[in-house]
């Protein structure tokens, strides 16, 4: 007979240390006579374990009636302990009582029967017995003995209710350094989250139950479809601590925990599954919050959020560079046409590696300030940095990760709440979580999207908060959780377009990190990676690189996706890709995916707010008039009074905020700060469209304004050829082809299958279709065929009449 009578809690360490983790397979024995000779094995003792959690010979019937005093109905000692006495004992932790909250009684079930080391060797009857023949003089000692230890517990933090205290010592030895690009894992993990505590309980609670219990429960674990394919072998376990192995095994270490606290509670004993829950209570929270995470994070919308053209995140994510912020703006300045080399070198790092400390720092990193200008994927890095957490890649020193978009902080509990109940407004699973406080509970906050938070974040006149049970006003819980005097121990990152990072006093950040874009390799891994067919990739890849212009720009990851998304469905046609690509229609629908986004991040997404207004529509053009007039100053910068000049203001720049960044910011007066546009390239198709819109929809042309049409005014159905001339004379007569793509783009968008594009936004749905195209070709042949043309501005006509190509075709 097994010697299931005789287990304690030495002996579950004992199985746990000679059998391997369940991660290596399962803990029962493949044969019968081997698993019998192992449990006749005298059972390991702790010194310190003054605790037996006593379990029958044999499982019972489902049928067995139990009886009256919560004991076995057959076995003396039957699986379920008297009552009279409360469990004090040490795990392989620390030598600890079980903390007790005085409002919550521990399960009868729970309770043991505490005896000296003389008493426990010298059993022989049962547990009745045995406790009316103990002497007066020994009970007395016990009895002042648990006095004691609950002495020593009370004085003990009262507020740690949330969880059972488990005590954690660092060990002495640090763990070896990780690989590059796992990110903050130089500590060893916490107590509580790891699996020999977390499986001690959940076999110390199952140890707890009636047999008719036991089979119910692994009963319903045959159903789960997980367990099917184990219900014979499940059926034969007799030991909770082989039941217990194969469910982690199946299914996760958190899994299994939140099956088995299920599980206890429809048997009908909750307050035992309550003592699992909180003896386990940051591992049933990390999993909780894994769940939540994974289910709004692991997909990605690409562009616009849209049902159904979500994709997972593994399979279209590339990392992007990330370099630790130097002195260089963060705008690439490589153009087809001229490139200024950068001499700044930059300490480049992982995306996961933002809080692991260079070599030479020996302080902490607790808050970093990631930035990026618009379109290079600052809201999908923190996404994958979340998922990998969750699947456990990467930054694993982090217990707990709460993302808290700064758009919806705003919606959180009304008044003055405490930090904890902020983060339960948020966060269902972390409700009244006391034991976030501890210095051993290394918390990660993410405040993403500094840009549209509405609070004032007023660090100089905010109070102090110190407690996150403190009620207080979200600013000045937000503050003083940035600074640092909230969870002191917690890392914060903060991720903001480069204008709003000012918010946050630079004393506060210790790292600023900038999203640089792709790399070339990164471009092809991108192409290649995003669809399922391979060789498409490649195609898709080798196409996108036939145009400089769009190999430059496909560093921004948004600008990639719709190169690939339209070239993949052109690959469809059979005789698509024989001609260089197009560019013209790429930025024509860039600056629609982008307005779009900041009408989704400033107004909402419902249907209304989604609507163009008559605003967007001018603040357009008025941005591409300012554009044709830094153009013709030689500028690729502009000011709040360029804006003032064409009649916009900074708060119209800053509610559509996609198209543009600030570079440079050298004092707190608005008037002074520098911004550009994502990428050069950007500002000139702008100019273009501006300049086209001004011809086609108010007869006006801004190449030459002096020379005035008789029918100026009268009609808007002028030849295009009167646009066309004088924009190609004047940019061959450019000598260092800055107008080369501003040409190229004005040229683009004269053909029906461009200029259908701005219908609807800049021009009408049904406006008349351009007139004379057929001249402007022959005009540039003519060009083309001149002696006297600069080499290099005769290569941009060829791509014009790329351009006219590709607008005929309607691609």
């Amino acid at each position: 007979m097994s010697n299931f009578g005789d287990d304690s809690d030495s002996e579950v360490d004992r199985i746990m240390t000679d059998r391997p983790p369940s991660s290596y397979g399962s803990m029962e024995s493949d044969h019968e006579d081997e698993e019998e000779d192992e449990f006749e094995e005298p059972p390991q003792k702790l010194p310190a374990t003054r605790v037996r959690l006593y379990r029958s010979d044999s499982p019972e019937t489902a049928i067995t009636e139990r009886t009256n005093t919560n004991q076995s109905s057959i076995y003396n000692d039957g699986p379920v302990l008297k009552p009279q006495y409360s469990v004090h004992g040490a795990d392989s932790y620390g030598q600890h009582s079980i903390y007790r909250e005085p409002s919550i009684a521990e399960p009868p079930e729970l309770q043991s029967d505490v005896r000296t080391e003389a008493a426990m060797d010298g059993e022989q009857n049962d547990r009745d017995s045995e406790m009316n023949e103990r002497e007066p003089q020994e009970q007395q000692n016990e009895s002042a003995e648990m006095e004691q230890e609950e002495q020593a517990e009370a004085t003990k933090d009262d507020d740690d209710f949330d969880e059972i205290v488990v005590d954690f010592e660092e060990p002495k030895d640090p763990p070896p350094p990780s690989a590059e690009g796992s990110g903050l894992q130089f500590q060893h993990t916490h107590s509580s989250l790891a699996m020999p505590h977390v499986m001690r309980q959940m076999v110390r609670c199952l140890n707890q139950l009636h047999p008719s219990d036991i089979t119910y429960l692994k009963r319903s674990l045959s159903t789960n479809c997980r367990f099917k394919k184990y219900s014979s072998k499940i059926a034969d376990f007799n030991d909770p601590l082989d039941l217990a192995d194969k469910m982690i095994e199946v299914c996760g270490l958190g899994e299994a925990l939140h099956m088995t606290i299920r599980g206890i509670q429809n048997v009908g004993n909750d307050v035992l599954a309550e003592y699992l829950r909180k003896t386990c209570r940051r591992a049933v929270l990390q999993h909780d919050l894994k769940l939540a995470h994974d289910r709004r994070y692991y997909y990605l919308y690409e562009g616009r959020c849209r049902p159904g053209r979500q994709r997972y995140i593994s399979d279209v994510y590339v990392e992007p560079v990330t370099v630790i912020r130097g002195i260089r703006e963060p705008i690439n300045l490589e153009n087809e046409v001229y490139k200024i080399p950068y001499t700044i070198e930059e300490t480049q790092i992982r995306a996961a590696d933002i809080f692991r400390p260079l070599p030479n720092e020996q302080k902490p990193i607790r808050t970093v300030m990631m930035t990026g200008i618009p379109a290079c994927g600052l809201t999908v890095a923190v996404n994958k940095f979340i998922i990998d957490w969750k699947e456990g890649k990467n930054n694993q020193d982090f217990q707990l990760v709460f993302p808290l978009p700064a758009k919806e902080l705003h919606l959180g509990k009304d008044g003055n709440p405490s930090f904890l109940e902020l983060l339960g407004s948020f966060f269902a699973e972390a409700d009244d979580i006391k034991f976030i406080e501890k210095p051993d509970c290394l918390s990660l906050f993410i405040i993403d999207a500094l840009e549209l938070c509405k609070h004032n974040l007023d660090f100089k006149n905010n109070e102090v908060i110190t407690s996150a049970r403190e009620k207080a006003p979200l600013d000045a819980l937000l503050t003083s959780l940035i600074k640092g005097t909230l969870l002191p121990n917690a890392r914060v990152w903060i991720t903001s377009h480069v204008t709003a990072s000012h918010r946050i006093p630079s004393e506060l950040i210790d790292r600023y990190v900038e999203l640089r874009g792709f790399t070339d390799e990164k471009k092809k891994e991108y192409f290649t990676k995003r669809t399922t067919d391979p060789e498409l990739g490649r195609k898709v890849y080798n196409h996108m690189k036939r145009s400089k212009a769009l190999e430059v720009i496909c560093h921004l990851p948004l600008f990639s996706w719709m190169v690939a998304f339209i070239f993949e469905r052109g690959f469809l046609d059979p005789d698509y890709g024989k001609q260089p690509p197009g560019i013209t229609t790429f930025y024509a629908q860039l600056i629609v995916v982008q307005m779009n986004r900041s009408f989704e991040k400033y107004r909402g997404c419902n249907v209304e707010a989604q609507k163009w207004r008559d605003e967007d529509k001018s603040f357009i053009e008025m941005m591409g008039k300012m554009s044709f007039q830094l153009i013709k100053e030689g500028r690729d910068w502009f000011t709040v009074k360029d804006l003032e000049s064409v009649g916009l203001t900074y708060e119209d720049l800053r509610s559509r905020d996609e198209l543009t960044t600030e570079v440079k910011r050298k004092s707190e007066d608005i008037r002074t700060w520098i911004f550009k546009f994502v990428h050069l390239t950007v500002q000139e198709y702008m100019a273009a469209m501006y300049v086209y819109v001004a011809f086609r929809k108010h007869d006006k042309n801004e190449i030459e304004q002096s020379k005035m049409s008789w029918f100026q005014g009268q009609s808007k159905d002028r030849p295009v050829i009167e646009l066309y001339r004088p924009a190609i004379d004047r940019a061959l007569a450019s000598p260092n082809g800055h107008l080369d793509m501003f040409l190229r783009f004005l040229i683009g968008l004269v053909t029906p299958g461009t200029e259908e594009n701005l219908h609807g936004y800049l021009l009408s749905h049904y406006h008349p279709k351009a007139k004379g195209t057929e001249e402007v070709g022959k005009y540039i042949n003519k060009k083309i065929s001149d002696k006297n043309t600069d080499p290099d501005r005769r290569r941009n006509l060829e791509l014009c009449l790329v351009e006219l190509e590709e607008g005929k075709q309607g691609r």
